[in-house]
């Protein structure tokens, strides 16, 4: 049997090992969604639960929050042109340039300089990353000594309090406003001298909200009096989705309190594959989280010594999305996802369901009954979207449904429309999910 058939197989069938489902079964263990919930002020600790096929090939992908457009065409033409590059010297070429055989830019100047030209700030204070993923853990290990707890927003992106509890740091949750926002007032409550770390994502996922550059920057003012240090991570994996201009970016925050600023290239820039992202912050941040990239080898303050982290077909793609091409590709593609979220929230509500108003790639839909049982009724029918009470307990009737293309969307409303809430359909594994 292939891992297509296996990714249907029910649950309560799957031989367990410790009352979990065994490796004998149903393969590789990996983390899924349920393992970064974490609701009130002590998260349950993250379990890891097996899952087949990662995901279920043949389905459509609504799930992830990946970009159904793709990179920018000239990303694809670089990252071809550095395959096409031979792999050893060529003596009467003076442009020679190095293929995936070699090494990358340890130091990450040129990306990092890209970078900085692009949002105005010194290369000093770029931080070129794996995806925003090793920044999080980056993150955890840098700013949360013993003695200081993580404080994120009840309903948000888990990975940031995964990594804390992984190396055995708390985590401390604010309630959400009424309508499932981030109530920056119920965070400042949480604040003490003992908050190390204080994540907050703009706009939040899973929610879509989106707060407003005046209140956040009253935020961290007011908190960094109650903390002075704390650090600030922000994450802004989805502000290039943002149709409000100018968008609340908080780049220029990063020399004015003790803050970090995280984006990714997985998601409008069509580069989930890749793993590439960057982190914006004032140089002493910057200084101290360069001692915990995954190539770092040491050395005195300051002074980076890396093994390199981003890859060079990474490199290619970064430098050709960052371009005055690529950039108008992700225009286009803010554009284009507005309209087909504004297709999909109809079709949600045609049906009676109730979508949150979003500034991202991603809805979370009151669909009125439980979301775990649409999830299954969809996962029969080859769509992947995530359960709600996958986030917290409190969205037990909700799921979260990323914005695909119009033939994915169509797809969606079409087997939705097959749902019955009357009816309990089979349990299915859960699939891999990372929670970006």
């Amino acid at each position: 049997m292939g891992s297509k058939d296996a990714a249907v197989l029910p649950l309560r069938g799957a031989k367990t090992v410790g009352g979990s489902p065994g490796k004998e079964a149903l393969g590789a263990v990996f983390l899924t969604a349920a393992a970064f919930g974490c609701g009130g002020s002590q998260p349950t600790q993250p379990q890891p639960l097996a899952s087949p096929a990662i995901p279920p090939e043949g389905y459509v992908r609504l799930a992830f929050n990946e970009s159904p457009f793709g990179p920018p065409p000239c990303a694809q033409t670089a990252m071809e042109e550095m395959l096409s590059r031979p792999y050893a010297m060529d003596g009467a070429d003076p442009d020679f340039m190095p293929g995936i055989n070699r090494y990358p830019d340890f130091l990450n100047v040129t990306v990092s300089n890209r970078i900085a030209a692009r949002h105005g700030v010194s290369s000093g204070q770029v931080i070129a990353c794996c995806g925003f993923s090793e920044l999080a853990y980056m993150c955890s290990q840098a700013f949360l000594p013993t003695g200081k707890h993580l404080l994120m927003p009840e309903l948000s992106y888990r990975l940031p309090a995964f990594y804390a509890q992984q190396c055995g740091k708390g985590v401390h949750t604010a309630r959400m406003d009424s309508a499932h926002g981030i109530d920056l007032m119920a965070m400042l409550e949480e604040v003490d001298p003992d908050t190390g770390l204080i994540y907050l994502a703009n706009p939040n996922n899973p929610t879509g909200s989106l707060l407003a550059l005046d209140d956040l920057e009253s935020f961290l003012s007011l908190a960094a009096r109650k903390s002075p240090e704390a650090v600030f991570l922000i994450d802004e994996a989805y502000v290039d989705y943002v149709q409000q201009s100018p968008a609340p970016e908080a780049i220029p925050l990063c020399t004015r309190f003790r803050a970090v600023v995280g984006r990714t290239f997985s998601k409008a820039f069509g580069l989930a594959g890749l793993r590439a992202g960057y982190a914006i912050a004032g140089s002493e941040l910057g200084l101290e989280l360069n001692g915990f990239l995954s190539g770092y080898l040491g050395g005195d303050t300051g002074w980076r010594m890396f093994e390199g982290n981003i890859n060079r077909l990474a490199e290619s793609a970064v430098l050709a999305s960052l371009s005055g091409e690529g950039l108008a590709f992700v225009e286009s593609v803010r554009t284009r996802n507005a309209d087909l979220r504004d297709l999909l929230d109809r079709g949600l509500s045609g049906f009676g369901f109730d979508p949150l108003p979003s500034h991202a790639n991603f809805m979370l839909v009151d669909v009125k009954s439980r979301g775990e049982n649409l999830r299954r009724c969809l996962f029969g029918r080859k769509i992947l979207v995530q359960a709600g009470e996958s986030f917290h307990s409190s969205l037990r009737n909700c799921i979260r449904v990323s914005v695909g293309s119009r033939d994915e969307i169509d797809a969606f409303l079409e087997a939705l429309a097959a749902y019955d809430p009357a009816r309990a359909y089979p349990e299915c594994l859960p699939v891999f999910y990372h929670g970006i």
